[in-house]
């Protein structure tokens, strides 16, 4: 393991929108940690950083998940490598570039200890789905276990409440509790990524109201690991694919920039983009973060 560990937030569907109230759920409450307005970013707590990311890909159309994941955990831009945005789960030709570029099989190679977050239910393992989330490969492609509902683990609904509706007997996680689940898993890996994507499910069928209770829950989880976090050793990278849930007016994806948010030492190596990211470059970031002479026992 080695001396400074990371832990790798992933949001499905978050951009950076205007302040306008009905529209930006963010603005239709006061955020500790996702201060996210065009007009203004920040203040983060204990000092982090929000550097804008273009998630466009540099092709017309709508930004979406399949060819922004793959490019986000892979440092390729799949979107130019496919000829066109891709929705959903990623094809056949990404998942085998995800198999042999993604951010897993970099770091498991170069022998770092790995892990997934999250928790699949006992159906994704008896009855597995045709289709997969980009993470889902990568954990697959680099040999990176998936987890199953136990205590070491988080559900993409970190409340566990949507397992509680579908008679799980589970039990029901405030945001602290969840996030003292990834602080202590970042303790023990050298990197830990951990998905979340009821933001994008909301964007897409939601409505403002329930958009901004999302978002508070959200907000209160993410405090909580910024608040537990040991930011001498550990350090924390949020980021998302596109944008969708900061414009509740039409259900669709955004042109926006995406927020990568940065605390501990891993500003450093980013500090260089602090005027802007492409989503592409987050993954050589992060491995340069790891390269460093320090950061290796």
């Amino acid at each position: 393991m080695s001396t400074e560990s990371v832990l790798f937030v992933f949001i499905d569907g978050l951009g950076i929108g205007s302040g306008t109230k009905g529209i930006n759920p963010l603005a239709g409450f006061s955020p500790e940690v996702l201060r996210l307005r065009s007009e203004a970013l920040g203040p983060f707590p204990r000092e982090g950083i929000c550097i804008p990311t273009d998630a466009t890909l540099g092709l017309d159309g709508l930004p979406q998940s399949a060819t922004g994941q793959t490019t986000l955990f892979t440092g390729v831009n799949a979107a130019k490598k496919i000829g066109h945005h891709l929705q959903g789960f990623p094809s056949p030709s990404l998942k085998e570039l995800i198999a042999h570029e993604s951010l897993f099989r970099r770091m498991t190679q170069q022998g770092y200890n790995v892990t997934f977050a999250n928790a699949f239910t006992p159906r994704f393992f008896e009855q597995r789905p045709r289709w997969v989330s980009a993470t889902t490969v990568m954990s697959e492609t680099a040999g990176v276990r998936l987890r199953d509902l136990n205590r070491q683990s988080l559900f993409m609904d970190f409340t566990n409440r949507s397992l509680r509706d579908r008679g799980f007997k589970v039990p029901i996680r405030s945001p602290m509790d969840a996030a003292d689940i990834l602080v202590k898993l970042t303790q023990t890996h050298d990197l830990c990524l951990y998905e979340y994507f009821l933001t994008d499910l909301e964007g897409h069928r939601g409505s403002f109201e329930s958009a901004v209770t999302l978002l508070r829950q959200l907000d209160h989880f993410l405090l909580s690991i910024v608040d537990s976090l040991d930011l001498g050793h550990a350090s924390l990278v949020i980021s998302s694919d596109h944008g969708n849930i900061e414009d509740m007016s039409h259900g669709q994806h955004t042109h926006n920039p995406v927020p990568t948010l940065l605390w501990g030492n891993i500003q450093e190596v980013f500090h260089p983009f602090a005027s802007g990211l492409r989503l592409e470059e987050v993954t050589p970031l992060i491995m340069e973060f790891f390269e460093r002479p320090h950061n290796t026992t």
